[in-house]
This record gives C-alpha cells, sequence and structure tokens, in this order.
C-alpha cells in the first residue's frame, strides 16, 4: 500500500479542538450536494436515482466503456469517527476495507487494492481499484472532511478499468473543489 500526500500540510495535525466545538463548526456548514457539484458525468450517462445521500448514473453504452453504473453518495458517519480517520487513517484502513469489502460483496464486486491519500490537514482519502463478476472494473474513492461528518464518496463500476479511474478521479475533484467552497452546498 502506498501512502500519497496532497497539499502543503503533510504532517498529521493535532487534533487538540474539543468535540463540541467540532460538531458545531460541522453544523454551521450546508449540506454538499454531491450530484451539483460532479454535474452530468460525460456522454452515454443517465441520471436514474436520486436520493438524500447522492445519486446513481447508468450507462448502456461504449461511451462510457461498455455498460456501467456512476454512484456518487454522501452518508453520515459520527464526527469522531471522521476525527480518527483524519489523525490515523492506516489504523482506520482495515475496518473500513471491511465495511466496504461486505457492502460490495452482492455486487460481486471486490477490491484488491487500497491506497491512502492525505488531502491537507483535515481531510483523508481512500482510493481503491478492483473488478467485478463478469470482467467489469471497480474504482472507488471516499473522502473524510474534518469540516463535515460525513463520507463523501463516488463509485464506478464498468467495463473500463481505465475509464472507472479517469470518472472516479474527475469526480472526485469536483467534489473536492466545492468542499473547497468552489460551488454551492444544498
Amino acid at each position: 500500500m502506498r501512502i500519497l500526500l496532497f497539499g502543503a500540510a503533510c504532517a498529521v495535525p493535532l487534533l487538540a479542538a474539543g468535540t463540541a466545538a467540532f460538531a458545531q463548526r460541522a453544523a454551521d456548514l450546508p449540506a454538499l450536494d454531491v450530484a451539483s457539484a460532479v454535474g452530468e458525468p460525460g456522454p452515454g450517462w443517465v441520471k436514474r436515482q436520486t436520493g438524500e445521500e447522492g445519486v446513481t448514473f447508468v450507462c448502456e453504452s461504449e461511451a462510457c466503456g461498455g455498460r456501467g453504473v456512476l454512484g456518487l453518495g454522501q452518508a453520515k458517519v459520527t464526527p469522531d469517527y471522521v476525527k480518527e480517520v483524519v489523525a490515523d487513517p492506516e489504523k482506520t484502513l482495515k475496518s473500513y476495507r471491511y465495511a466496504t469489502d461486505e457492502s460490495m460483496r452482492p455486487s460481486g464486486c471486490t477490491f484488491a487494492s487500497y491506497e491512502i491519500r492525505r488531502r491537507g490537514d483535515r481531510r483523508v482519502q481512500y482510493d481503491s481499484k478492483g473488478a467485478c463478476s463478469g470482467g467489469a472494473a471497480a474504482a472507488m474513492t471516499t473522502i473524510f472532511d474534518l469540516d463535515r461528518p460525513t463520507m463523501l464518496s463516488v463509485q464506478v463500476l464498468t467495463g473500463a478499468e481505465a475509464k472507472a479511474v479517469a470518472l472516479r478521479d474527475a469526480s472526485i475533484e469536483k467534489i473536492v473543489t466545492a468542499l473547497d467552497g468552489g460551488a454551492a452546498g444544498k
């Protein structure tokens, strides 16, 4: 496993802020509308399902690497868990990986690789790649941000790994831009 560092602050900060102050700061921020942040994913992708925790797009053409699914999600987690992930992403990777593997089991997909990316001192990103039964590729990224008590995720299942990874990476960068204030929340 590799750990990749992004941003000027590469050291894990001391997370001295009290839980109450942290929770208040997170409560003061508007929820991020991941669907609006990402927008239209590209040719061939059709919005199929929208809910409180995200949106699903489906593609039935070669324009997106064959039949595929793109899921953009936002699930609530406790502020303490987010603090733990950001403070020590290596330590929490085992539980994150177990939960991810279990949630993917019904789809017939498994992730073979996981990478940790630190995006500044308040944000951690887990990237994973794998495969699904029938030869499809799977790519997923989940971001934990100290300023929001949510897991923000992008999951792509499609026939071509390169297209799955490219769409995952482009989508997560749009979400990061929105987190940094480059797009309006909901």
